[in-house]
């Protein structure tokens, strides 16, 4: 058994997945992550923090799918294979830069979810941890703005 307790919730300008964008690293729409009060003293003061790993559940995603199709391709592909929301748990991962906190109040943007999706855990975003240079990536380490 897997029990999971929402630390907070999304306030989100996307209300429907028609109307949210397909990544959200292309979406420069505020959003607020409000981080339930018993959950507040594990923000400290994110000094220094200036993108977040977003752990969410992505709430109106169907969930009994394993195959899931674009209307941009022309048949349905694994659902591992793709970023779909359709799958069996749908777990959004989700990358936000920190534009604001106060309280318990984180605004961001970079995120692609709905309003109303309950956030299952945040992590600082750690460019020598989380960019990965290698054969396949061979691109040049930058600084992310």
């Amino acid at each position: 058994m897997i029990e999971l307790e929402p630390i907070g919730i999304i306030h989100s300008p996307f209300t429907s997945r028609k109307s949210a964008p397909r990544q959200g690293r292309s979406c420069s729409e505020p959003m607020q992550i409000e981080i339930y009060e018993r959950f507040i003293p594990g923000l400290g003061t994110m000094e220094g923090i200036s993108h977040i790993w977003v752990l969410y559940w992505m709430h109106q995603a169907e969930r009994n799918l394993l195959f899931a199709k674009r209307p941009d391709w022309d048949k349905a592909r694994p659902v591992f294979t793709i970023r779909s929301p359709a799958r069996p748990n749908p777990i959004a991962l989700s990358i936000g830069r920190i534009k604001h906190i106060s309280g318990g109040i984180i605004t961001v943007t970079g995120l692609e979810a709905l309003d109303g999706s309950p956030v299952l855990d945040i992590k600082p975003y750690v460019f020598e941890i989380d960019c990965i240079f290698d054969d396949f990536n061979p691109f040049e380490k930058k600084e992310w703005v």
